[in-house]
């Protein structure tokens, strides 16, 4: 049972327009190229699988570890007692640090995995790297860990 839980799912009017594009981008070639309809068809498919593998993302802390999911690809695990610092953290500016959202290697040497217009935060050390984790409740979520680190 995990001691803080959260699941962030993506903005539902990101994916909308991402699908509306994909439309608009696959069947644009269809028309000009005469009927190419499995090209459309193609296209469509993979930005649903793509919308798919990255709708939610969850973390879960136990008491011996951190659990991060970022849809059905992503999975990181961090023990507990490797955690060396944590604070809450905003993420001022997604694009220009990271080059987006999902999961991303910033330019200040973090590792980021964020969510989409989820720009609260915490960021967390250990010996290894440093990561800033998508959280919509960044101060609950540094309450668990302290509680853990007693």
């Amino acid at each position: 049972m995990p001691i803080y839980e959260e699941k962030i799912n993506e903005n539902y009017l990101f994916a909308g327009g991402l699908l509306l594009w994909a439309i608009a981008v696959g069947l644009v070639p269809g028309i000009l190229l005469g009927g190419v309809w499995w090209y459309a068809a193609f296209y469509i498919a993979l930005t649903v699988a793509i919308i798919a593998c990255f709708f939610q993302m969850k973390v879960a802390l136990y008491e011996d570890r951190l659990t991060i999911r970022f849809g059905l690809i992503y999975r990181k695990t961090i023990r507990v007692d490797q955690i060396e610092d944590y604070a809450p953290y905003k993420i001022a500016h997604p694009m220009k640090n990271y080059g987006g959202w999902g999961i991303r290697k910033g330019r200040d040497g973090t590792f980021a995995v964020t969510q989409a217009f989820v720009n609260d935060a915490i960021k967390l050390e250990t010996a290894e790297q440093t990561y800033v984790i998508s959280s919509r409740t960044p101060e609950r979520f540094c309450d668990a860990i302290k509680g853990l680190k007693k």
